[in-house]
């Protein structure tokens, strides 16, 4: 009988798993007993129509958006019973109204919902598939609107992201149309591998590397600027090890989770905009423009010779433009809702003969089966096309050229069609009229998402993720320049896979009246694979542009599969919805470890009181101070691609010997006991709304440390090797972040908001075996004990005793010389004549790392007019300037100019050259990072629901001191650590843009 049973009940458990995927394949609707109409309208504390309101049936997957009016209409088949009907929206405090479902199958149900300014009712996701409301976190997250983002004026997801939220600084480090960026979430977390965040989008985890397909470092794209900006709904940021113990250790440095925009039952909503930008360079920097040259190499002859001399910079930069555009329709019916979406955008660069080029498209459905379960699917594809040329200062290139120039030969082809030597690069045009640099990238990004609710205060949730992105260069040098003579081409391919598979779930019970239990529970599972394949030849036939037509030809593949898995448990009680503890645990592995190492044990705790709750403080302060939250938290997390899939292994190379296979012994020695690097963070901050939350204020004060440091050691020379990773090194940050937002004014006519943000962070790297190693710029950033990350050491001037100049008898600024004591500190010293005498000495001479960021927004409203301008600051920071160490050396620059005209000595320039503290230069900077005006019409035609006309303007202006064009750019595009160098880079170009949007 038992038996029997069983089979029974096995029996049963099949029959429902079938007809669950019946249901999730077919999107059958199971019917309820009554088809119920729910609607109303929703309006803020003014009397406003409130856009975007998430209306939900709660503990069920029924629920609806409010229109442009605040309306929102609902259907649903329901037993007839009381159920709980939740209004939420970002900025506004969550409403929970209870209906009494019975005969009446429609019912009209009225809101008013105030403001929320510091987001604690916010509902949040805290890990795969957890929602958590803000109130309950005692660790710090940020959510920004996609209609932010939309709105800023940029091409890339992550650029739109810079001044939003305290404690990211986002960095454009090229120009280029669709140049790279950087972003860290409070600083760097590693020293050999990537700070950048975990991106996470609508579930999927997906690549955003940094692809060289063009083997040129600077000329570089992240896959982000896959993605259009206009497809997002919102996007949540997740900083510290605290609340990354829910992620894993992948998410070491923070996790910026993507929510891309969904439908609503109801009407077809088609949205169609239509953009054109203006692009332009800033500002030139100075040249040459002296009408006369030395005659003489001799420094010390000051005769001169009439030349005409030719502005470079008009000759390779352009204005340009672009378009983007964008249409979407969203609906749905009953059970079942959809939105899809289709854009194209063409964007020229200011660098002639440079653009970028993007078509995308995105849909997802989503099928509600029963009132407990439901179920989604989404796919993205989208295929690119970029038009590159070479710059940077590891490459041969325009910009470069003009550096090392002296402008007083005109660039332009002779009568025989020739181009003109201008250096020992290739002619300036020539870069523009022949060499062809170009990518093209293909995305595609899908997830299936199956929720349940099958009992009371049960949630369960599945994702399945895929990301495949394949990114192919192909270079083309024409035989003839000065750098390839012979010509060369070269084709890359880049190709990254990524699944993931995430099973979560929740557990939500009251224990007696005060008291309620949330329990999660989950278990990730992730593949990357990637793919490396490029061909390169030299010595190309007349006509040919490709590797067929070379004489000499190499080739590399490189192939790799690394998994990572983790789970995790996590409670939280919370005490009469004002104090929260939470506890959690997180199991963590990937397969790059040896098997012993792999898998890591990641504890987090924490806790959010809300203070202003307690019947004392009514009482108190009450009536200044609004809402108060205190907060804290502490977690550990890991870093478990630190390494990359096989360094752990020494790796023999394939060679050839004597015309036969062999391989060729590495000079970095594999090391089987490698294990991640860890992190402890500590956070503490306080939540307050004042002034009858007129104004809102986040305090954070954090402190991280990280140890066990992935950094190669150098070994003794009997080993037979040079080098080999090892858990060496410790590095802390110790940071504040200050987050102000106020609404001055706020009346049905007008409103008036502001917004700033204040961050500040202390890097320090420690433990480094043999006091400090190069990691960049030429060897001139460094990683060096007791200093920040990425410093620079390098020559300094000779200085007499009262801090001016030691010069020459010739009157040149020297170098530094002497030596070194006992602990590394360098000594000078100076012969009998009282000049520098012994070894050139070097020290720390800047740091890239910036003192603080910060940001301040302006937002007016004024009936359907609205103003907004944002400004960015970066201060403190230092630029190494290769721009300005070529200008002194090479006669197009201005140090030149200086000494034709006797400003200064003849020869001062190259004297400099030779000394690094001569082009360390300021890198603070205050940019007017976005300004826009637009102004809305409502129903202005029968069948169009709005008409809203927008202008943008971005990077217009930029207060600094900088000689070059910008400072935020980075030689090194996004390495981690060799932040700050600049030589021949492509400027970020200011940005005007119209746009028309229309929804119907």
């Amino acid at each position: 009988m038992k038996k029997t049973n069983e089979s029974f009940s096995c029996f049963k458990r099949v029959q429902f798993i079938n007809s669950l995927l019946v249901f999730m394949l077919f999107g059958f609707t199971i019917h309820g007993q009554t088809d119920y109409k729910l609607q109303g309208n929703v309006v803020d504390d003014l009397g406003q129509p409130v856009l975007g309101v998430t209306v939900q049936i709660k503990n069920t997957s029924h629920g609806a958006i409010t229109d442009f009016d605040g309306s929102y209409k609902l259907q649903a088949n329901l037993n007839a019973r009381s159920y709980v009907l939740v209004f939420r929206s970002l900025g506004l405090t969550t409403k929970e109204v209870t209906l009494t479902l019975g005969a009446q199958t429609e019912v009209v149900t009225d809101v008013i919902m105030t403001t929320d300014i510091l987001g604690l009712d916010a509902v949040v996701i805290t890990g795969v598939g957890a929602l958590t409301a803000k109130k309950q976190l005692g660790n710090t997250i940020s959510t920004v609107e996609g209609l932010d983002i939309a709105q800023s004026g940029s091409v890339d997801i992550t650029a739109g992201l810079s001044g939003k939220l305290a404690g990211i600084q986002v960095t454009q480090n090229s120009g280029d149309p669709a140049g790279g960026i950087s972003v860290r979430l409070r600083s760097a977390s590693t020293v050999n591998g990537s700070s950048d965040p975990l991106y996470i989008i609508d579930g999927v985890f997906v690549n955003n590397n940094s692809t060289n397909v063009l083997n040129v470092t600077s000329v570089m794209q992240n896959r982000l600027s896959d993605i259009n900006p206009q497809d997002i709904d919102r996007i949540e940021i997740i900083k510290g090890s605290a609340a990354a113990a829910l992620y894993g250790a992948r998410a070491g440095n923070g996790v910026v989770q993507i929510f891309t925009k969904k439908g609503k039952s109801g009407k077809p909503v088609i949205t169609l905009s239509s953009s054109v930008n203006f692009n332009s360079l800033r500002k030139k920097r100075d040249f040459n423009q002296e009408p006369f040259d030395w005659a003489s190499s001799d420094i010390t002859v000051l005769d001169k010779v009439p030349v005409t001399r030719y502005d470079y910079q008009d000759m390779v930069f352009e204005n340009s433009t672009g378009t983007d555009n964008y249409v979407s329709i969203a609906g749905g019916k009953d059970d079942t809702n959809y939105f899809a979406s289709f854009s194209y955008l063409k964007n020229d660069g200011i660098l002639k003969s440079t653009d970028f080029e993007r078509e995308a498209g995105r849909v997802r459905i989503n099928q509600v089966i029963n009132d407990w379960a439901s179920t989604s699917i989404g796919t993205y594809f989208s295929t690119s096309r970029s038009q590159d040329l070479p710059n940077g200062g590891y490459e041969f290139g325009p910009l470069p050229t003009i550096l090392f120039t002296n402008n007083i030969i005109d660039p332009n082809r002779d009568v025989d069609g020739n181009y003109p030597n201008l250096t020992f690069y290739p002619n300036i045009l020539e870069y523009i009229d022949t060499f062809d640099f170009h990518q093209n990238n293909n995305r595609i990004i899908s997830d299936v998402q199956v929720n349940l609710k099958p009992a009371d205060g049960l949630k369960i949730n599945y994702t399945l993720g895929y990301d495949n992105a394949e990114s192919i260069g192909s270079t083309y040098v024409p035989i003839g320049t000065n750098t390839v003579l012979l010509g060369s081409a070269s084709t890359s391919t880049i190709s990254n896979k990524l699944v993931n598979s995430d099973l979560n779930a929740s557990y939500d019970k009251k224990i007696g009246e005060y008291i309620k239990s949330t329990t999660a529970i989950g278990g990730s599972w992730q593949s990357e694979k990637i793919l490396e394949r490029s061909i390169s030849g030299t010595g190309l036939a007349v006509g040919i542009e490709t590797t067929d037509g070379a004489a000499s030809i190499s080739t590399r593949e490189l192939r790799s599969e690394v998994t990572f898995w983790g789970g995790f448990l996590q409670q939280t009680f919370g005490f009469s919805n004002k104090l929260f503890i939470t506890g959690a645990i997180r199991l963590d592995g990937a397969s790059v470890f040896a098997p012993k190492e792999r898998t890591q044990f990641f504890p987090k705790a924490s806790m959010s009181y809300l203070v202003s709750d307690e019947d004392f403080w009514e009482n108190s302060f009450g009536s200044t101070i609004n809402s108060f939250k205190f907060r804290a938290a502490w977690g550990e997390g890991g870093n478990l691609t630190g390494i990359k899939a096989f360094d752990r292994f020494t790796r023999y190379s394939p060679g050839s010997i004597d015309g036969n296979s062999g391989v060729v012994a590495p000079t970095l020695l594999g090391n089987p006991d490698l294990k991640p690097e860890r992190q402890s963070e500590l956070e503490f901050g306080i939540d307050m709304g004042l002034f009858n939350n007129k104004i809102g204020i986040e305090l954070t004060y954090y402190k991280q440390d990280i140890t066990d440091l992935l950094l190669e050691r150098i070994l003794s020379p009997s080993t037979g090797s040079g080098t080999r990773i090892e858990n060496i090194g410790t590095m802390t940050n110790r940071g504040f972040e200050a987050l102000i937002t106020a609404t001055p004014i706020q009346t049905k006519d007008f409103s008036w908001s502001i917004t700033g943000t204040y961050s500040t962070n202390k890097n320090e790297v420690n433990d480094i075996e043999g006091e400090q190693f190069g990691i960049g710029n030429f060897g001139f950033s460094v990683a060096k004990n007791g200093n920040p990350l990425g410093v620079f050491y390098q020559g300094y001037y000779a200085r007499n005793s009262d801090g001016s100049l030691l010069l020459t008898s010739g009157g040149l600024p020297q170098r530094e010389k002497g030596s070194f004591d006992v602990n590394g500190n360098p000594v000078p010293e100076r012969d009998a004549s009282g000049q520098p005498s012994g070894a050139n000495l070097s020290k720390v001479i800047g740091d890239p790392n910036p003192d603080f960021i910060a940001s301040l927004t302006n937002e007016f409203r004024y009936k359907n007019f609205s103003f907004r301008i944002q400004l960015d600051a970066v201060q403190g920071n230092d630029i190494l300037s290769w721009d300005t160490r070529m200008f002194y050396n090479f006669g197009g620059g201005s140090a030149t100019a200086s000494e034709l005209r006797g400003d200064e000595v003849r020869g001062t320039g190259a004297a400099k050259f030779g000394i690094a503290e001569s082009y360390i230069e300021d890198g603070s900077y205050v940019k007017l990072r976005e300004i826009s005006a637009s102004y809305l019409l409502n129903r202005p035609f029968e069948g169009v629901s709005n008409i809203k006309l927008s202008l943008t303007g971005r990077n217009l202006f930029s207060i600094d001191n900088f000689s070059g064009y910008d400072p935020e750019v980075n030689m090194d595009a996004q390495n981690n650590g060799s932040r700050g160098g600049v030589m021949g880079l492509v400027p970020i170009p200011s940005v005007i843009k119209f746009g028309v949007t229309a929804t119907f």
